[in-house]
């Protein structure tokens, strides 16, 4: 399959090469997930802005492929391996994949671009998942937020509040559940979306210096926090948070769950607000997870929900036309018809700003709540660890909510994949 998907890929980008006219115009291709609905449904965004800044960058000409989001990552490592990248690529995940591609010398540096554009308002947090060796490869644009989404009719119905701390939220939970409804939509087929569920509950139990200590330091996966983290994913899974069978429900089938309204709550992230927002038929509202260990500040994980990054294989001309392109894309002027027109909130982005821009409420919503705590908020394993750890995870956690394995037994093996990827070079450091 890979094979065939490869040679399709090269067939695709020898076809645009074909049909590019010649002359004084520098084209840029460009590969992006954003379509019109599901997963990151900024495609109207993206369409109205490339003819605004084809226009005030003349003589540039983008060249658009859209890629799924969930299959993107994918697709761009086989064109990496086809020496067949696209100019530009707006994809996921930045630091331990970006890494893997600037160590290669796959992806271009883009300090001085960095320099040229003052692009100030990416802060240190996004710089540094965008950084190998202390030099940047990748440019974040969107603030990728995860939180809990819940179903306010259902809520006032069993007479149900928002929980303001953890204790609280458990209480709801089992009132749903008693009340014959599903506490929290989830499927973890695609394995991913448990991964996201862990890093969220373990911001909230080891806090974003507990996780540093570990995934930057010297520190063991095999402590308290990182195991209270553990048996609290488990104990969500033994006391029926979830829905039967959740090991073989798909994610978007779990949203369909939720949506449906036979499950009061789904935790997932700000890519499918779009989603959530235009296909719930009762009141959506969100909150934000309340810490669950003592001590633990409020926050939430976060992240560039993909970056901009340009192949080192493009010629310099073409590399500065990307660069001044993107410079475009993320400039304040657009971050309204990003929200607006993407429902995405580029990074930068205050919650303020959005009161006075026509969006959908639960964006306003969202972005509010998890914009209060930018010191605290927490880093997302799946785009942190190595790939080599990442692939040990996804099975360890299906057997951990299976209850097939124990916490302790998921901690050895996650600290036996992380001291082998640490021993081999693999580590991503910001």
């Amino acid at each position: 399959m890979n094979k065939l998907l490869k040679t399709r890929l090269v067939a695709s980008t020898m076809l645009v090469a074909s049909i590019v006219p010649a002359g004084a115009e520098t084209v840029v291709t460009q590969w992006d997930q954003f379509a019109t609905s599901g997963i990151t449904a900024a495609g109207p965004a993206m369409d109205e802005l490339i003819a605004a800044c084809e226009k005030t960058l003349p003589g540039t000409k983008i060249l658009r492929t859209v890629v799924p989001s969930i299959g993107i990552r994918e697709s761009y490592r086989l064109a990496v391996s086809a020496d067949k990248t696209p100019d530009l690529a707006y994809t996921w995940p930045a630091a331990s994949v970006l890494a893997g591609y600037a160590r290669t010398g796959k992806v271009a540096p883009l300090d001085a671009y960095y320099a040229k554009y003052k692009w100030d308002g990416i802060n240190d947090f996004y710089r540094g998942r965008n950084s190998y060796k202390g030099k940047l490869y990748g440019v974040p644009m969107e603030q990728d937020l995860m939180g809990v989404y819940y179903n306010r009719d259902l809520f006032k119905k069993l007479g149900l509040e928002v929980p303001k701390t953890y204790a609280e939220f458990q209480a709801v939970a089992s009132k749903v559940k008693e009340a014959g409804y599903v506490p929290i939509a989830f499927g973890n087929r695609d394995r991913w979306p448990a991964t996201n569920t862990l890093s969220l509950i373990l911001g909230l139990t080891a806090g974003r210096d507990g996780e540093e200590k570990v995934l930057f330091g010297d520190a063991s996966w095999n402590q308290p926090a990182f195991k209270q983290a553990a048996e609290t994913l488990a104990s969500w899974a033994k006391d029926g948070y979830f829905p039967r069978g959740f090991n073989g429900i798909g994610y978007d089938e779990a949203n369909a769950l939720f949506l449906g309204g036979r499950a009061a709550m789904t935790v997932t992230g700000s890519w499918v607000l779009q989603d959530m927002a235009r296909g719930a038929k009762f009141d959506l509202g969100v909150f934000m997870l309340p810490p669950i260990a003592d001590g633990i500040p409020a926050g939430t994980m976060w992240g560039e929900g993909s970056q901009w990054q340009i192949a080192a294989s493009a010629p310099d001309a073409t590399k500065d036309a990307a660069a001044a392109y993107v410079d475009c894309l993320i400039s304040p002027e657009h971050r309204q018809v990003w929200v607006e027109k993407g429902f995405l909130v580029p990074i930068g982005t205050k919650a303020e700003d959005l009161s006075g821009w026509n969006t959908l409420p639960a964006v306003k919503e969202f972005y509010a709540e998890g914009l209060k705590t930018p010191d605290t908020n927490f880093y997302d394993l799946h785009t942190t660890l190595p790939e080599s750890v990442t692939q040990v995870l996804y099975p360890e956690l299906q057997r951990l909510i299976g209850g097939n394995a124990t916490p302790d037994e998921f901690l050895t093996a996650m600290q036996q994949s992380w001291s082998k990827a640490v021993a081999n070079g693999e580590r991503w450091q910001p």
